[in-house]
């Protein structure tokens, strides 16, 4: 999918590979273990509800969430507008056990009149232990540019440890491959994060902060200047009771990222600077939510050379089957 262009399911946080996840599904059931950090801040952007880590014992569980966004292009010399949409569903059995899978449809629209149609199909699979979890998955890229990234796959995993609802620290890494991108494009990305969770009053209260660091290395300099890329971003969740509120922001350098456990891939040659958002959280019913987000992002067009902004107004809604 894509904003810039990016491919993918467009969430403004990370889904780390980590977890010790206790969270009951897309619906919000709030069960007696907390999700660590880097989770909360999904549930609180409404984008990302990475479904059942509180199953018990042979029980299994589907959640299902419908999403979309419109955006536009500030003082872009290339692109005016678009959209993207699609859904996100998940499968978890006995808490151990996770399979995520998102489809995508995006539309950009240059202002040379071209017209970019993509579509977007990822999968991954997450095994939990009491203090860590391991993550792996795929993505492919389909769109209707066969020189640049049409047939793109990107495979990432991750790995992590935590104590549930207390601090989580891991570590995620992405191979990207668009054999059709000039003579053959390689990208690889690690991404290290650290997260905390805290109760701030003896109910349901709490804030959570998730850290996280880019490093980015292109198989070829595309026109960028460069072939290495570092950057960091920050993340601060809010939830009481029904709401929660989220914030966050990252600087520094990125192209053709691996975001949100890659299912939000950038496939198109941009540097990003830098960006900031905001979203809020409703609990509609014990296996109902939906959300709403702002989300801001400067980067660079390879063309001109020019600095622009993504402005992306999202919304979704979610629920526990």
């Amino acid at each position: 999918m894509s904003r810039e262009l990016k491919s993918g399911i467009p969430w403004p946080s990370g889904l780390q590979a980590s977890a010790g996840r206790s969270w009951d599904g897309f619906g919000g059931k709030r069960s007696c273990r907390r999700p660590p950090p880097d989770v909360l801040l999904l549930l609180a952007f409404g984008l990302v509800l990475p479904a059942p880590y509180q199953v018990v014992a042979g029980q299994t569980q589907w959640d299902l969430l419908f999403y979309g966004s419109s955006f536009s292009y500030l003082e872009s010399q290339v692109k005016s507008s678009g959209y993207t949409g699609g859904f996100y569903g998940t499968f978890g059995a006995r808490w151990k056990h996770l399979v995520e899978a998102g489809v995508a449809r995006t539309r950009i629209e240059y202002r040379s009149g071209y017209v970019l149609e993509q579509h977007d199909l990822a999968g991954a699979y997450s095994h939990f232990w009491p203090r860590g979890s391991a993550r792996a998955g795929a993505h492919l890229i389909l769109n209707n540019d066969p020189t640049s990234t049409d047939g793109g796959v990107v495979v990432f995993g991750g790995a992590s440890a935590y104590r549930v609802g207390v601090w989580s620290a891991g570590v995620e890494a992405a191979f990207s491959a668009y054999p059709d991108y000039g003579a053959g494009l390689n990208v690889v990305q690690v991404a290290p994060s650290v997260g905390f969770t805290t109760r701030l009053s003896p109910g349901e209260t709490y804030l959570s902060g998730v850290a996280r660091g880019y490093s980015i290395s292109l198989s070829d300099d595309v026109g960028l200047g460069n072939r290495s890329f570092l950057s960091g971003e920050g993340s601060i969740s809010l939830s009481s009771g029904p709401w929660t509120v989220s914030g966050f922001g990252w600087g520094g350098e990125q192209a053709f990222a691996v975001r949100q456990g890659g299912f939000l891939v950038f496939n198109v040659a941009e540097r990003h600077t830098g960006g900031f958002g905001g979203g809020i959280r409703w609990l509609l019913s014990p296996k109902a939510a939906a959300s709403a987000g702002l989300y801001l992002e400067r980067f660079e067009d390879l063309g001109p050379g020019s600095n622009a902004w993504t402005r992306t107004l999202a919304v979704s809604f979610g629920l526990t089957l």
